[in-house]
């Protein structure tokens, strides 16, 4: 695949409320098993669930209930007792971490939803000004920590809030409460507009999205409800997070109708984020619903105009439960049309998983990795936007002069048209850049006669009925087979991180003399080597394991530790399965001790044992 950065095939591997019957609470394992069937089709990334534990409205209902769309721990992702359950609804910290490592043993990415604009609501708040009865009045939020309950990281009250001494009157987008208490990120998002944009609430945010990314080692993000707060946040997180360049695939939802709106969004993060393309999303729904009547020489039109990072879709797990815009059914063959569009504008092209794969009865619910079905055309879709490369070239409108014939060219790898009479071939003359005399196959199989670039290099492009055609040139063949990818994650030891309650997974806690204490888990392949270097804040001496299923201990080392020279070990990995790496400090007198456990490992691109 020669796709950029900016033109990768994104899968998004969830609905709204999924749900596996075989793999109860552990989403994240079956999609563990699936990522070698997505790595095959050709995608480049998987879009993830929100990974923090979520508290439902129902304080008697447990964290695994929710979608995690009102986190309630961002520091717990799936590891601590607190909420009726430890896991998360998706699975437990252990999975997915190993759901990070595998997708980079079969060359995917992994992009988490990140939700940052709200959070779930706390405890009476005794110092909100706001009465008993009122939402805002709980706001009181104290997470669990490894030294007991409200010692966690990340705590919050009224102050982080709206309403707020700094932004008591506002209206509009920055202070609308969706779904639990709304964060007021400051800086511009103040009564005054002079706001200290080094707040709690964006200090927080920004120091937890980087030790999420070195955490769990993923590549990117979608960042959900971005028209709830200030975009200069999420540049501050991304640039702190990922670094000053712009090399990776992130994505703001920003719905709204209106191009204006999204270009300026992506504009003001300095694109280190784009947003999904709604404008365009929805005429592409328009020209679905309305079935032959819609004008698809409009389509290109709809398009945002900033595209460096731009997504654009078709479908996703808001419009599939109908919530946001029109679901644009997968057996419809306007929809396939609709795919063919987003799949040739400029940017990373968004697919759905219940779009991909029959998501009906009987596999809806309880299905195998291997059982599912997929539809024959997304995946031949995934395969022509990969194999022809389409992002390596220029994007070009070669014709849309009529209503029902759209044609769109990626300059010299492939030429999609689209029909939308249903009854009417329809067909039309265009220039092309590629060379004269070039043979021409389509990939789509609407076609089964290839056709030639004439002297000028036009061509006539004649589509069936209702229905669609994707020109390259003839002869590309093959799948795919991705690069493996090692992991690289960090395990932070702190008080206020991890939880050492019995019932939870035990990490975290600083290190103490005399016990070993767990930082986390990683599940390497057999035969690979594992990487593990210690750094500390001050000078420590440090006794290093790492334990294989509960008993067999497969690596010992000692020795110093600093914050730049780190304790460094590796070794080979004799059985794949979960490695628990633990450490202590080697001096009995020696006061606990924060340190970071960095571990460089090569996952299983396939199991039988999760």
């Amino acid at each position: 695949m020669s796709n950029p950065w900016n033109g990768k095939a994104v899968l998004e591997v969830f609905w709204w409320n999924c749900w596996n019957t075989n793999y109860p609470h552990d989403w994240y394992t079956f999609v563990a098993k699936l990522a070698p069937r997505i790595a095959a089709m050709g995608f480049d990334g998987i879009w993830t669930p929100p990974p923090c534990k979520d508290r439902p409205t129902d304080n008697t209902a447990p964290a695994s209930n929710e979608m995690g769309y009102t986190p309630f721990d961002y520091y717990d992702l799936g590891l601590k007792n607190q909420i009726r359950s430890v896991y998360t609804r998706f699975g437990d910290q252990d999975s997915f971490l190993r759901l990070v490592a595998v997708a980079h043993a079969n060359g995917l990415e992994v992009y988490p939803d990140i939700v940052l604009d709200h959070c779930a609501s706390g405890d009476l708040d005794p110092s909100s000004p706001f009465e008993g009865t009122a939402s805002e009045a709980y706001t009181l939020i104290q997470p669990k920590g490894f030294a007991g309950a409200g010692t966690g990281r990340w705590p919050r009250n009224w102050l982080d809030f709206h309403a707020n001494p700094q932004h008591w009157n506002g209206t509009g987008d920055w202070v609308a409460s969706n779904g639990g208490p709304d964060f007021c990120y400051q800086g511009r998002c103040t009564d005054s507009g002079a706001g200290d944009q080094n707040c709690a609430a964006r200090a927080n945010a920004r120091a937890w999205l980087t030790w999420f990314v070195k955490q769990t080692g993923v590549d990117g993000f979608r960042f959900d409800d971005v028209k709830g707060f200030p975009p200069e946040v999420v540049e501050d997180l991304l640039y702190n997070a990922m670094g000053s360049g712009l090399e990776y695939f992130s994505v703001g939802e920003y719905v709204t109708g209106a191009t204006s709106d999204v270009d300026a969004w992506a504009g003001a993060t300095l694109n280190r984020s784009g947003t999904f393309d709604y404008p365009l999303r929805f005429a592409l729904a328009n020209l679905v619903a309305q079935n032959g009547y819609s004008d698809v020489g409009n389509l290109p039109s709809q398009q945002q105009q900033n595209r460096l990072k731009t997504v654009p879709f078709v479908n996703n797990h808001d419009n599939y439960d109908g919530q946001v815009g029109n679901w644009m059914d997968a057996d419809n063959p306007r929809t396939q049309l609709a795919y063919a569009v987003a799949i040739t504008v400029d940017g990373s092209p968004q697919f759905f998983y219940a779009d991909l794969f029959r998501n009906v009865a009987p596999w809806v619910n309880g299905t195998t990795a291997d059982a599912i079905p997929s539809r024959p055309w997304v995946e031949n879709l995934v395969w022509c936007h990969q194999k022809l490369a389409f992002k390596s070239g220029d994007y070009f409108v070669r014709y849309q002069q009529s209503q029902q014939l759209l044609i769109l060219e990626r300059g010299a790898r492939a030429v999609v048209a689209i029909n939308n009479d249903g009854s009417a071939w329809h067909d039309a003359w265009i220039s092309t850049a590629f060379a004269p005399g070039t043979q021409l196959h389509d990939y789509s199989g609407s076609r089964p006669d290839d056709i030639w670039t004439n002297q000028d290099a036009c061509v006539q492009i004649a589509v069936p009925p209702l229905s669609y055609s994707i020109w390259g040139p003839a002869g590309v063949t093959g799948g795919f087979s991705p690069g493996a990818r090692r992991t690289v994650q960090q395990f932070e030891m702190d008080d206020d991180l991890g939880d050492s309650d019995a019932a939870s997974l035990a990490y975290g806690g600083k290190i103490i003399p005399g016990t070993f204490r767990s930082g986390g888990a990683i599940w390497p392949a057999a035969t690979t080597r594992v990487n593990v270097s210690v750094y500390s804040d001050a000078s420590q001496q440090i006794d290093l394991q790492v334990v294989r299923a509960g008993a067999t201990l497969v690596l010992q080392q000692s020795g110093a530790s600093t914050a730049n020279v780190p304790l460094t070990a590796s070794f080979m990995v004799a059985e794949e399965g979960r490695h628990v790496v633990q450490a202590k400090l080697s001096r009995a007198a020696a006061v606990p001790a924060r340190i970071y456990i960095k571990v460089d490992y090569q996952g299983p691109a396939t199991s039988t044992l999760f």
